[in-house]
């Protein structure tokens, strides 16, 4: 079951897949930020999915392991891999989607107590010196395109942004840290999709070691400091809201005292 945390989360996408590995198809709910539900769900390689939508606000999947193909409303197929992200608009859409040669995991960024209407019988089977681009709020970005609209890094890109949430995909070179910072009215959280960082949070908390794929969830409040330490370049998909609030302060004197 979903909470809010009050206390930092970090969910090891390797865990979960390694406890669902004799599941076909699995859901596993991860946490809630007040806006969001987030969860992950896996699926068997070649598994046709045919289902409605009906919802008033924006839906978005990352694909954090596999490819999968989709069409929305029977138009063109889309072709996403790990690291790409599916935007679902608001309203009433006819979603199919087909897992490619491998399972797919994704991740699913909507509401709690949505519903999806399924088909059964369709079922076979904030750093220094950083650049930002312009939020492009397509159905589907590609990781690839994004980082080739940049010569160097390190650089931040706003790819999805509505009422809700802001989603900045943010590059660093190895060694790299943001500047620390908090945020007095959101909840922010983060899916790793290249690299390896840390996450220095509050004070005496052990430091987050995360790999590509995990999540990370921070409590509004809470200084929080990220560093790349892989030797490649770091990925990481930052969710706040569309305020996007940060408060930068030289040590943790003026920030609220972490949550016990």
């Amino acid at each position: 079951m979903a909470e809010i945390y009050s206390e930092p989360y970090h969910l090891k996408i390797n865990n979960v897949i390694a406890e669902n590995q004799k599941k076909d198809l699995w859901e596993f709910e991860a946490f809630e930020d007040g806006r969001n539900l987030a969860k992950v769900i896996g699926e068997p390689p070649e598994y046709p999915l045919h289902f409605t939508v009906q919802n008033d606000f924006n839906e978005w999947w990352v694909v954090l392991k596999g490819s999968l193909t989709i069409s929305i409303d029977s138009d063109k197929e889309i072709y996403a891999k790990s690291g790409d992200i599916i935007r679902i608009p608001a309203g009433n859409h006819e979603i199919q989607f087909t897992t490619n040669l491998d399972p797919s995991v994704r991740l699913v960024v909507t509401q709690k107590g949505s519903e999806q209407i399924i088909d059964t019988d369709e079922i076979e089977s904030s750093s220094q010196s950083r650049y930002f681009s312009k939020s492009t709020n397509s159905i589907h970005i590609s990781l690839d395109d994004v980082i080739n609209e940049f010569e160097s890094s390190p650089w931040t890109s706003t790819i999805l942004e509505d009422e809700r949430n802001r989603a900045n995909l943010i590059c660093h070179n190895t060694g790299m840290s943001n500047n620390p910072h908090w945020h007095p009215a959101f909840h922010e959280w983060w899916a790793v999709l290249k690299g390896s960082l840390t996450w220095e949070v509050g004070d005496n908390r052990p430091v987050i070691n995360a790999e590509k794929g995990d999540l990370i969830f921070v409590p509004k409040g809470f200084l929080h400091k990220i560093t790349t330490i892989s030797d490649e370049t770091s990925l990481r998909l930052a969710i706040t809201n569309p305020e996007d609030i940060h408060i930068y302060t030289p040590d943790d004197d003026y920030a609220p005292p972490p949550k016990s």
